[in-house]
């Protein structure tokens, strides 16, 4: 099962999301999870007394680390076991929740629940990890009063380790691939092919190690990362190097589509076709006549569809098994 990240003895044994396939199992040992936890402490404004709704799996780091992120500030954590945008609305007001950790999808369910409703007055944090957030999506929230903040992180690096706050003086020029500064003690720095390292002697103690990472990225001027998607999800078409989750983000656009996932298949004159696996209200022809309006490069040349797109507990979507249906299909 591998060695403990921090050189030291294992505090827990996680699983990766496992969007590729077989999670990959993970060390971490208990001071490098208290070490993550202090870290992001002052921009998540988590202080004694506040209460932590965390309805994340605690078989992830991302429900993991809240338990430490708790302890370490003295605050509550309040676990729900699944996600119900019903019971976190009666428990935000019942607990005075102060604090609540998403990823995108379940925070577009909160908001449809929500409908026109104002942000709880309690709220200060909403933690947004685990996928790319939409602006679309961000800017809807931040208008109704939601406090985001959005993220960026591993499981082998005990969660977050860039995090920045979106608020309504700066949502409207965030990118969505900005996750901002990291975190005090960590480095991040872009090796070839735009590989996000991460390196931190705080994270990984004694050994001063490194991780390369899958993840495609850059540091901007002013000191924030951008991630741009996986290296290994890439899609190369016609000599064009094509991140399918920038061709989600486009296709949600789309008043017909519920949800998308986004692979390929391989062509003989191009190299690779986008595939577009719908779900959608509407019908094929309003659907794939909408998406002439993108670029052609981004275009998808096959179109799928099916009742639901799998997604993992994370809310992430489970591309090995996206492109195993694909094959079946085509």
């Amino acid at each position: 099962m591998g060695r403990p990240v921090s050189g030291t003895d294992p505090g827990v044994v996680l699983e990766t999301s496992g969007t590729e396939g077989t999670p990959k199992r993970v060390w971490l040992s208990e001071q490098t999870l208290r070490a993550s936890a202090r870290m992001g402490q002052a921009i998540e404004d988590l202080k004694p007394g506040d209460c932590w709704l965390n309805c994340l799996s605690s078989s992830h780091i991302a429900g993991a680390a809240i338990h430490y992120r708790c302890e370490e500030a003295g605050a509550t954590m309040l676990h729900h076991s699944r996600f119900d945008p019903a019971k976190i609305d009666q428990e935000i007001s019942r607990c005075s929740v102060t604090h609540l950790s998403l990823v995108p999808v379940m925070l577009s369910k909160l908001l449809d629940h929500y409908h026109q409703r104002q942000a709880p007055e309690s709220l200060r944090t909403v933690l947004i990890g685990g996928d790319r957030l939409p602006k679309s999506l961000a800017l809807r929230a931040v208008q109704n009063g939601w406090p985001l903040v959005v993220s960026y992180g591993m499981t082998e690096t005990a969660s977050r380790i860039a995090m920045q706050r979106l608020t309504p003086e700066n949502i409207e020029t965030w990118e969505e691939s900005d996750v901002g500064p990291p975190l005090p003690g960590v480095e991040v720095l872009i090796g070839e092919e735009g590989a996000i390292q991460v390196r931190s002697a705080s994270l990984f103690p004694g050994e001063q190690r490194e991780i390369l990472t899958s993840d495609h990225g850059a540091i901007d001027a002013r000191g924030h990362l951008h991630v741009y998607g996986r290296l290994d999800h890439k899609i190369l078409s016609g000599g064009i190097l094509i991140d399918p989750v920038e061709v989600e983000h486009h296709l949600l656009k789309c008043p017909s589509i519920e949800d998308v996932g986004v692979t390929s298949v391989a062509d003989s004159e191009w190299g690779e076709r986008i595939v577009a696996v719908v779900q959608m209200s509407g019908n094929a022809a309003e659907v794939e006549q909408w998406a002439q309006q993108l670029p052609s490069h981004l275009r998808p040349r096959v179109w799928l569809y099916r009742e639901e797109i799998e997604r993992n507990r994370m809310g992430k979507i489970n591309r090995a098994a996206l492109r195993e249906w694909v094959a079946i299909s085509e």
